[in-house]
């Protein structure tokens, strides 16, 4: 029976690029050699203890639970969902092997990549929450999570867990019998302000479609001290947005922005073509801002372009609406209402951040 399990790849992403270049996944735990002997979650504690004989019993339990399922019972053929901390997408695999071990001793398993660049509102909040969960590596078994994450994969859509599959299927679906070697995701506590920010980016995606998206780009800029000026809806050779420094807009840094909302992914000939508008405008500077992202392509040239052009996908945008929210206009806060929240902060393996 296929199994659907949640993989992340470090706190901050630090193992996300050499997964994708390599297809391999890879998850830490301070793992330097071969425990291929290690056949089960009990076996694993007495390693965890070896390796951090500082920290109390219940965390060598947490991390042999999680490299357990991760070496001896996610099996070849079952699929891994990975939210990107680098991008703020989502990723889906299939495991394509054993668990075996890298150069350094870290514990791998080989993946198929079928997707690397889902938008989070492209699953409902349910499934967020459990893609949220404080843990390197758990299951989701469910509200059909499973058959939902294939759904994903055959149409880009959730189409949530309801009346749409038929009880005979449910039954062939049906989530594994609970053991003590799993650990299910929607049961451990789960990161608050990824939960937040999806509720933020849906509310955006809702209100802020078309124009309105340009607006609000707009007054981000005016809130960080750009005089603005918003190209009218329709035809704009390339320009959605003007701003500049000073009084009249007229200092350096000046700016010229193109603003694409909804689904659109920014490719190669967009970004030229911002290049060539800032020639034309005599611009200092690009901003590209993409609801729907950008191609692989246009993302490997953001070094590049560092002195020259900016992009902000949808992360990006949050990052910089969050900072100058109290700055918005006023009809700007009205259509998107946040209050800001005090919440204790845990690491990924549920623990109180020291």
């Amino acid at each position: 029976m296929t199994r659907l399990w949640l993989v992340r790849l470090g706190k901050n992403g630090e193992r996300e690029a050499a997964s994708l270049n390599d297809n391999m996944l890879r998850i830490g735990f301070g793992l330097t050699e071969d425990i291929s002997h290690l056949k089960d979650r009990e076996a694993l504690i007495g390693k965890m203890a070896q390796l951090f004989p500082n920290d109390k019993l219940n965390k060598h339990r947490n991390f042999a639970a999680q490299i357990n399922q991760f070496i001896n019972v996610a099996e070849t053929g079952d699929l891994v969902v990975t939210p990107f901390k680098t991008t703020g997408t989502v990723g889906i695999a299939r495991l394509a092997g054993p668990y075996t071990t890298g150069a350094g001793g870290e514990a791998l398993r080989p993946v198929q990549w079928l997707k690397i660049d889902l938008p989070r509102d492209s699953f409902k909040q349910d499934l967020l929450y459990s893609f949220g969960a404080f843990m390197t590596v758990c299951e989701i078994s469910r509200n059909n999570a499973l058959r939902r994450v294939q759904a994903v994969l055959e149409t880009g859509r959730d189409p949530g867990d309801g009346a749409l599959f038929s009880a005979a299927s449910n039954t062939s679906l049906a989530k594994p019998p609970a053991d003590e070697e799993t650990t299910e995701a929607a049961d451990q506590p789960i990161n608050l302000e990824q939960l937040a920010r999806d509720q933020i980016e849906r509310r955006i995606a809702s209100i802020f479609t078309g124009h309105d998206f340009t607006r609000l780009v707009a007054a981000i800029l005016s809130a960080q001290g750009y005089q603005t000026r918003v190209s009218p809806p329709g035809a704009d050779a390339g320009v959605d947005i003007v701003a500049g420094n000073g009084p009249l807009g007229l200092d350096a840094p000046r700016v010229v922005a193109q603003v694409k909302s909804g689904n659109v992914t920014v490719d190669q000939p967009t970004l030229q073509g911002l290049i060539g508008s800032i020639q034309d405008t005599h611009a200092d500077h690009g901003l590209v801002v993409s609801w729907g992202g950008f191609t692989s392509s246009v993302r490997r040239r953001t070094n590049e372009l560092f002195f020259r052009v900016r992009l902000w996908g949808r992360e990006e945008l949050v990052d910089n609406l969050l900072l100058v929210y109290d700055r918005l206009p006023e009809d700007i806060r009205a259509e998107l209402p946040l209050r800001r929240t005090w919440t204790l902060v845990l690491d990924d393996d549920g623990e109180v951040d020291a």
